[in-house]
């Protein structure tokens, strides 16, 4: 009996040490694509060799109030660098009215742009989109009417962290994208753990 009695304690053991190290395994491998995948949101913040285009989309960011937030700030002076290099260029404002804001991002970025100088006329105002999947479909959309057949090539402004996935989803939406990425020297670590969040969900779930 005892000798039954240890080999159940040495095969209970074992299962535990099994366990152990499949959990040990299983974290490692958490990291390591943890590690890569923000290497990558890091590595591909950056803008891409300037290119004109038709038209420049402005990716919408959170307002307060109508308070405009240095996210979008940073994504609005890097538009206004480019559309006074190419004064022909047209620009979608892409972004819906979320909680906690007064106006449509569309609105409050339409209102920065003719405030510093970009004639109205270039603008054209897309305020239905609630993320970046829509910031795409719809603002495609609206310039797919304005010249009456599908566009191909667009340059489109956010900031450094969202450049990865918004190239995704760009490229999802049949569109040779440029990616020009605003200032956001400024913007807390905790925004690169969200959007590594963020990208995992769009890889996922996001499909045109």
């Amino acid at each position: 009996m005892r000798g039954i009695s240890e080999a159940k304690f040495i095969s209970r053991v074992k299962r535990k040490t099994n366990i152990k190290k499949t959990v040990a395994v299983v974290l490692v491998l958490l990291i390591l694509q943890f590690v890569v995948i923000e290497g990558l949101i890091i590595l591909n913040g950056k803008s891409d060799t300037e290119t004109r285009t038709d038209y420049l989309i402005i990716l919408g960011a959170e307002l307060n109030g109508r308070t405009i937030s240095s996210s979008l700030k940073a994504r609005l002076d890097a538009g206004l660098l480019y559309l006074r290099k190419f004064p022909d260029v047209k620009v979608v404002v892409s972004g819906g009215q979320g909680r906690g804001e007064d106006i449509t991002e569309a609105e409050a970025m339409r209102e920065f742009l003719i405030a510093n100088g970009i004639d109205e006329g270039r603008i054209i105002t897309e305020p239905n989109a609630t993320s970046t999947m829509e910031n795409f479909i719809f603002s495609k959309a609206l310039i797919n009417q304005q010249i009456g057949k599908p566009v191909s090539d667009i340059t489109f402004v956010t900031n450094s962290f969202h450049v990865l996935r918004a190239k995704m989803l760009a490229g999802r939406n049949g569109l040779n994208a440029t990616a020009i990425s605003g200032d956001t020297l400024h913007i807390a670590p905790l925004i690169y753990l969200r959007e590594y969040f963020a990208l995992i969900k769009s890889f996922i779930f996001d499909r045109s």
